[in-house]
């Protein structure tokens, strides 16, 4: 009783047993049977749907997982670690589909602690950036050097054309 706030208390000091107060509280913050049922179904749902957003990092990713996977918790169910190494994997964009098949054939999923997964491909996301990154700085170089080919190759084309009279 001490626990509670006054407006809670209010709603519960005329009761008679504490079996009764316990109950008429559990109810009001938990709510019926029928409440935590479609609260697990809509639950449920948001975890088959889940997917990746566009430019999402990992670490954001997993935490959104893991915000559904707690409440399902709560409600009494439970995912199995395959399932959701496993889910993390399935949404993946393309780009990653080397380092999922890699995980995929040389780790136990099964056994592999969410923690683990989210630290391989919290690598595998920054070497991507790094790629990124390095692609651009390289096809940026590669154009300016195509300009300059193409303007000796047309004044080498021009001295030959000089040279046989075309």
């Amino acid at each position: 009783m001490c626990a509670l706030s006054e407006e809670k208390m209010l709603k519960v000091h005329a009761m008679v047993s504490t079996k009764e107060m316990w109950d008429t509280l559990a109810l009001t913050y938990e709510g019926s049977k029928e409440v935590k049922r479609n609260k697990l179904t809509m639950l449920k749902r948001q975890y088959k749907m889940f997917a990746i957003e566009d430019h999402e990092f990992i670490q954001s990713i997993v935490s959104r997982l893991q915000v559904i996977l707690n409440s399902l918790r709560s409600l009494g169910s439970t995912v199995s670690q395959y399932e959701i190494n496993d889910k993390i994997l399935r949404i993946l964009p393309a780009k990653w589909r080397a380092q999922e098949t890699a995980l995929r054939t040389s780790k136990d999923l099964e056994a592999m602690p969410l923690e683990e997964l989210v630290g391989i491909l919290t690598i595998y996301e920054q070497v991507i950036q790094n790629d990124a990154g390095s692609t651009k700085r390289k096809s940026l170089t590669l154009k300016s050097s195509q300009k300059n080919v193409k303007n000796v190759s047309s004044k080498a084309l021009e001295a030959i054309d000089d040279i046989y009279g075309f």
